[in-house]
């Protein structure tokens, strides 16, 4: 029989998202710059991997890590102007891609190149086949011990081990998994404690488009390893007195969770 403390965990530190543009092949549809190349590669860290489970259907997305808008293989004036944070979500079945685009308001009203293709969508949510030669979700796994205590989970914290996060819960029909690393968590050995304080990841929440990747926001989790978690999601959120909103981690949502830490254990190199 498996033993239920010891699982394969996904390796953060060695998983990434990738994707391949080629405009021998494919015009960009997702860029507000002029190509300086006819062919770049992008890979993104991976910050996190959410399994949905509606029925028999089970879909798995990936957040790749956020960067800033930029021009590419240029000596200088890198950085776009207007600049945004920009980091991309990819996974289902079918597969699609969905870039999240945040600037100093929502829809700043960036234009893609060409400009005939109108203004960037704040989400944009395409199909990868007709946006780019190839994107894949290149995610490593390794062994992982379940801290099934507080002591040993005080233990890894205060080293320099790394630790996966699991929350799972249930929305409407759905079965949600989130799988993050933990970046940040408070612990003390005196008061006995510890609270997971962590993100990006990728929150389920309600639709904004008819594909299921844009029911996906970005969030921070926080919780105490018990039967709850509350993520903080990134919502169009406005600012006092002024006709203007922001991209903002401004909505709390508190959900039944189960939450459990995993210790990786890879093998010697």
């Amino acid at each position: 029989m498996a033993n239920p403390e010891i699982s394969s965990t996904c390796d953060f530190a060695r998983s990434y998202l990738r994707f391949r543009s080629d405009r021998t092949l494919k015009k960009t549809i997702t860029s507000t710059q002029k190509t300086t190349t006819t062919l770049n590669n992008v890979r993104m860290p991976l910050d996190c991997l959410t399994t949905i489970r509606r029925g028999d259907k089970v879909d798995q997305f990936g957040l790749g890590g956020s960067c800033k808008t930029e021009r590419v293989f240029v000596e200088r004036d890198i950085w776009s102007t207007p600049n945004g944070d920009m980091c991309a979500v990819y996974g289902g079945d079918p597969p699609r891609f969905m870039i999240i685009s945040r600037y100093d308001r929502v829809g700043k009203g960036v234009m893609l190149n060409p400009p005939s293709l109108g203004e960037k969508p704040d989400r944009q949510c395409v199909d990868p086949t007709e946006a780019f030669e190839s994107v894949s979700l290149d995610h490593s796994r390794c062994p992982a011990r379940r801290l099934d205590s507080l002591a040993s989970a005080l233990q890894a914290f205060s080293g320099r081990d790394e630790v996966v996060g699991r929350t799972e819960f249930r929305s409407g029909d759905a079965e949600i998994l989130a799988e993050y690393p933990i970046r940040v968590v408070n612990f003390s050995e005196r008061h006995g404690y510890f609270q997971v304080d962590t993100g990006p990841l990728l929150f389920f929440g309600e639709p904004t488009g008819p594909n299921l990747i844009e029911r996906l926001h970005l969030a921070y989790v926080a919780h105490l390893g018990g039967p709850w978690a509350e993520f903080l999601v990134c919502r169009p959120t406005p600012l006092e007195g002024l006709p203007v909103q922001v991209h903002h981690f401004s909505e709390s949502r508190r959900v039944e969770a189960s939450n459990s830490l995993w210790l990786l254990e890879r093998k010697p190199s």
